[in-house]
Order: structure tokens, then sequence, then C-alpha cells
């Protein structure tokens, strides 16, 4: 991919970044509130950013000896750190961490916990399918996937997650490539 494809596909990206922040707290109608996209404090900003960070650094460490495959498109990378991150979060913990807390209310009184782990799991499982993904890489998603939850329950929106997410993955990319 050449220097105006790459320039496009930041330019793109940033764009639709960009409407996802100015659309914080107003997608409350048509099923859009169920995705839990509201604004959050500095404080929880903050928390999230540390968060991703510590547990990219620490995933970087424990598979820094796995072998790696040809450096990825600059266009991949870019998007597996903006563009899939907010996407997986909007999904998993806004639409799939609603639904699942709404059926395990019917069974238990206290369903943060129980919604956070069955969403973790399906973010875990979600992943199997990646082409040379191993259980150590699965148990390790499926951490996140606990943190990226419970940054989702401590808050009650979807930002927090996408975040962290998204410092992960630039961690971890940034890891691959540098060391």
């Amino acid at each position: 991919m050449d220097f105006p494809e790459n320039v496009t596909a930041v330019a793109c990206t940033l764009g639709f970044l960009w409407l996802m922040w100015s659309l914080l707290g107003k997608l409350n109608t048509h099923g859009f509130e169920f995705l839990n996209w509201h604004p959050i404090s500095r404080a929880s900003i903050a928390i999230a950013f540390f968060a991703g960070m510590i547990a990219g650094l620490i995933a970087a460490y424990a598979f820094h000896g796995y072998g790696r495959s040809a450096s990825p498109a600059f266009t991949e990378v870019w998007h597996a750190i903006t563009i899939g991150p907010l996407f997986e979060e909007l999904v998993f913990r806004g639409y799939l961490f609603w639904a699942v807390g709404t059926l395990l209310q019917r069974l238990a009184s206290s369903l943060s916990p129980l919604t956070t782990i069955w969403v973790a799991a399906l973010f875990s499982l979600a992943h199997a399918p990646k082409p040379g993904i191993t259980e150590s890489q699965l148990a390790a998603i499926f951490g996140t996937g606990l943190l990226y939850g419970l940054l989702r329950q401590r808050s009650g929106s979807t930002l927090p997650p996408v975040i962290a997410h998204m410092v992960f993955n630039a961690v971890i990319y940034t890891a691959a490539v540098f060391f």
C-alpha cells in the first residue's frame, strides 16, 4: 500500500473516530441506547488508559518469545489500533453486555460479575478462529475481556473499554515491531 492510500485510511478513520466522540451521550434511541456510549470523567479516561497500558505491557512481556510472521501492512495495524477496538467494544461491552446482563438478571440477583465473565468468554471465543492463535493467547484475551468488562461495569459506559482496548493494541503492536 502506498502513501496516498495510507493517508486516506488514517483520514477516514480519524473522521469516524471524531464522529463517534461527538456522539457521546447522544445515542439514546432506536436501539443505540444499549451501546451505553456515554461521556465519562477524566479520571475514568486515565484509569482506562493506564489499565490498557499495563495489560499491554504484561501481554507483550508474556508473549515476547512467540514467533512473528511477516510484518502487517500499515493500514492493518492502524485499524487494529483504532477501528477494531471501537467496533469490538461496542458489540461486546455494548450490545452483548446489555443482552447477556438482561438474560442473567432473571437467574441471579448480582448480574454484573456474571455478565462480565460471560461476555469475556464470548470475546475470547470470537478470537479463537484467528489463524495461529494459541490457548495461552485465548486465555490472555479472556483476561483482557474481564478487564474491559470491569471498566464497563464500573463506569456504565463503553468508552473506557474502547480506550483501554486501543491502548492495549497499540502497546502490543509497538512491542512486536520494536522488541
